[in-house]
């Protein structure tokens, strides 16, 4: 199978803070830096401005747009100067000094970092999440989030492993993107833990099953082509009670059939050590 190349992009969400007293905001677009290839981008919302006017109706229509007509300019300067400089250590200090903490009524969020095989989609995939919050698929939001969550407690209890976000495991032919994987290769590639957030609360039993039964096809052809990881750990987050519950463990107990790892959403020391061993 072909590997993908994964970079480490950093990004951070530009938000829109005119009252400091009160700490609220509107966040308003994303700014991604990719060392490895010297790339400066950035997202941002540059027509709208009702959403702003509805969270702040006291405040200026024009000082707002005018400033936001300001940021917008640097940034442009700023790209421009990174793809024309070519210089990755340049890209690092003006990246970071663009984002760092300032008095002002634009500031950034705290610097975070993904992992892609395209840095140059990045910005406006994070756009649609952190400014749109496009999520047309409400329950695979929150396996995003649940994803996140682990990822961020497996970088802060096991600082010393590497942990890969969004990696494709299997062949050219077939293959499944895994939320987050590590340890070493094993044969044909295959990344030895695999770890798959799975939400299966719902509000109909044939909703748990639909989407269950999605993955466990997955695992099973990732079995019949022997890309399965030694250790496929699924996080589930079960329905509340009643039918759902009921589908929800006959998915469990098929997925532990095909030789997958079942804990709970929350077993976050369970899933370090699992996953991290």
């Amino acid at each position: 199978m072909k590997q993908t190349t994964q970079y480490a992009c950093n990004y951070a969400v530009l938000r829109f803070l005119p009252y400091p007293e009160t700490g609220e905001f509107v966040n308003l677009g994303v700014v991604v830096h990719c060392p490895a290839l010297g790339f400066l981008g950035a997202e941002l919302e540059g027509r709208k401005t009702r959403r702003v006017t509805n969270f702040f109706p006291e405040l200026e229509r024009t000082a707002f747009t005018d400033a936001r007509r300001a940021i917008a300019a640097e940034l442009w300067r700023l790209e421009k100067l990174v793809v024309a400089e070519k210089d990755t250590e340049l890209g690092r200090r003006i990246f970071r000094e663009f984002v760092r903490p300032r008095e002002t009524v634009f500031r950034f969020g705290e610097i975070r970092t993904i992992l892609t095989d395209d840095p140059t989609t990045v910005a406006e995939t994070l756009f649609k999440q952190y400014v749109n919050r496009d999520f047309a698929q409400p329950k695979v939001y929150q396996e995003t989030v649940m994803a996140q969550r682990f990822y961020d407690a497996l970088r802060e209890f096991r600082p010393d492993r590497i942990f890969h976000r969004g990696r494709l495991v299997g062949t050219e032919e077939y293959h499944v993107r895994i939320p987050i994987t590590t340890g070493l290769l094993g044969a044909n590639d295959t990344p030895l833990r695999a770890i798959k957030p799975l939400d299966l609360q719902r509000t109909e039993p044939t909703a748990v099953i639909e989407h269950g039964d999605a993955w466990i096809q997955r695992v099973r052809r990732l079995k019949a082509i022997e890309r399965m990881p030694e250790r496929f750990i699924f996080a589930v987050r079960h329905p509340d009670a009643g039918n759902c519950m009921d589908a929800a463990e006959k998915i469990v107990a098929d997925l532990k059939a095909e030789g997958a790892m079942i804990i709970g959403a929350d077993e976050t020391e369970n899933l370090v050590a699992l996953a991290a061993d």
